[in-house]
């Protein structure tokens, strides 16, 4: 997808899974392994009481940082292209306020865009749907549960994931 793109994670889904025991854990771990292909980077176990589990759900740094940059850029130029042709369109529909003064209205219009499209850049670095994951996660932790962070590294992956929990009766959370 061209979305993809944007972003600098080698995983950009997250998914968190939340067990009684840690035999449990380590059961699902492995069938994980075997059935899903995940790599013992792509796993993280959250302890029951860990105070240091946020390293665990964002182990990605540099990945978070190529995903700002990228993501304020791309969407910052996409946010020119639509402002030039907005202005274009509003030009053309022969508008008094924009043909009165061309420069002035295409500056400001294309100004707001770009503004708007690195909003958008924002919006997609902070990655909103993660708090779903690093709740459940936290919720957990607190409760004396323990928890298995995974990061696919494609939707291949998270379909295998997501039926070893399902079978296991495991109760989870996943971002977009």
């Amino acid at each position: 997808m061209a979305w993809q793109a944007l972003f600098g994670e080698k995983a950009t889904t997250k998914l968190a899974a939340f067990f009684d025991t840690r035999e449990q854990l380590e059961a699902v771990s492995s069938e994980l392994r075997r059935v899903g292909d995940f790599q013992n980077p792509q796993l993280w176990v959250v302890h029951p009481h860990d105070s240091g589990f946020e390293r665990k759900l964002e182990p990605e740094t540099q990945g978070v940082a190529r995903t700002a940059v990228r993501a304020h850029l791309g969407l910052g130029a996409l946010g020119l292209v639509a402002g030039l042709f907005l202005w274009a369109v509003l030009y053309a529909l022969d508008l008094p306020a924009i043909v009165s003064s061309p420069y002035y209205s295409a500056g400001a219009i294309v100004a707001f865009s770009i503004v708007g499209g690195m909003l958008l850049g924002g919006l997609v670095t902070a990655r909103p749907d993660h708090q779903t994951v690093i709740r459940g996660v936290e919720k957990a932790t607190r409760a004396g549960r323990w928890s298995l962070v995974m990061h696919p590294r494609d939707e291949a992956q998270c379909k295998s994931a997501e039926a070893v929990l399902a079978t296991a009766g495991a109760e989870m959370v996943r971002t977009i």
